[in-house]
């Protein structure tokens, strides 16, 4: 069978696919810079901790503090999640290269409309250890943040319905991606070009540490970029320019065909140690997990766009 080029992968694409939304960062990058232990240790690159919305933040479980915090800390930060179920190959199928299927992705990202609305909500499964939690974010215009939370399993409270509460401030910079924070106008004015987005990535990634090397700097502009996909309210030309700028990134590898929580078919993508679940028809991440480690959450995305609807507690999916 002949190998699969760009132009069939989008050709093939469902045309009648629904535009998901997409947005907030509640997953996050668990930088363990150096000056928590040592102010002359270079910072480590590649794992995750949890954020939680608005308020509260998940504390990272660093070095021996974990041994001495002991549950306690583990309690917070959660345990590796179950990587995605792989779809068994068929001999007879050629499967698309990693750059073929982020380049389908930019194509179909291009052509979605720019939308807008009241708020930018997001719905993300959140998986930390045995616990299970639906965890919904709604960005107002207005500067408020309303946070919604509905345990399904492994937690007090599991089984009750959502609640919802609204943020006591404004928040001047709102959106978070990987660590950094970003008013919505500095989101929306985000380079459309593979070369620009590629250039403010690795910007953003070398004002992190001094002490940084070549290496880290990559790694982190490699995850910049896979953030701003999971659920910030980029324009489509500024997603297209991101899955071409990790298209052509030399340390995304393939990792076939798998499914999410949901049961939804994509592309599995490793970048640093972290399992991207890619959907190219609908140039969405599906979801995030760590392929290894301890005291780190899998994340599912459920939906993340603007709405008019008043923010209101999560439901079941």
């Amino acid at each position: 069978m002949p190998a699969v080029n760009d132009l069939d992968l989008v050709r093939t694409m469902r045309a009648d696919a629904p535009i998901p939304s997409r947005q907030r960062l509640d997953t996050g990058r668990e930088r363990l810079l150096a000056a928590i232990d040592s102010p002359s240790a270079a910072p480590r690159v590649g794992t995750r901790s949890v954020r939680a919305r608005g308020f509260a933040r998940w504390t990272a479980v660093v070095g021996g503090l974990a041994a001495a915090a002991g549950a306690a800390v583990f309690a917070v930060s959660g345990g590796s999640t179950p990587a995605p179920r792989p779809v068994k190959r068929s001999p007879s199928t050629t499967l698309p290269s990693t750059r073929q299927v982020l380049l389908a992705a930019a194509t179909n990202a291009e052509r979605q409309p720019a939308a807008d609305g009241a708020y930018w909500h997001v719905s993300v499964l959140r998986e930390v250890q045995s616990t299970k939690e639906i965890d919904d974010s709604w960005y107002g215009k207005d500067g408020y943040y309303w946070g919604g939370l509905l345990i399904l399993e492994g937690r007090d409270g599991a089984g009750k319905p959502g609640t919802v509460y609204r943020s006591k401030k404004k928040s001047p910079r709102p959106f978070e991606v990987a660590d950094h924070m970003f008013t919505l106008n500095q989101i929306r004015k985000l380079p459309t070009t593979t070369k620009g987005i590629e250039k403010w990535a690795n910007g953003v990634a070398r004002s992190v540490s001094p002490l940084w090397r070549q290496k880290d700097i990559d790694a982190y502009t490699d995850d910049l970029l896979a953030e701003l996909l999971a659920e910030a309210p980029a324009t489509p030309k500024t997603r297209a320019a991101a899955f071409r700028a990790l298209a052509g990134r030399p340390d995304v590898k393939d990792a076939g065909r798998a499914k999410d929580e949901q049961g939804r078919s994509g592309y599995a993508l490793i970048i640093h140690g972290t399992r991207y679940l890619v959907d190219p028809a609908g140039a969405v991440l599906l979801s995030q997990s760590p392929i290894t480690g301890v005291g780190h959450t899998g994340m599912t995305y459920l939906k993340a766009g603007w709405t008019n609807e008043t923010p209101h507690p999560p439901t079941r999916p």
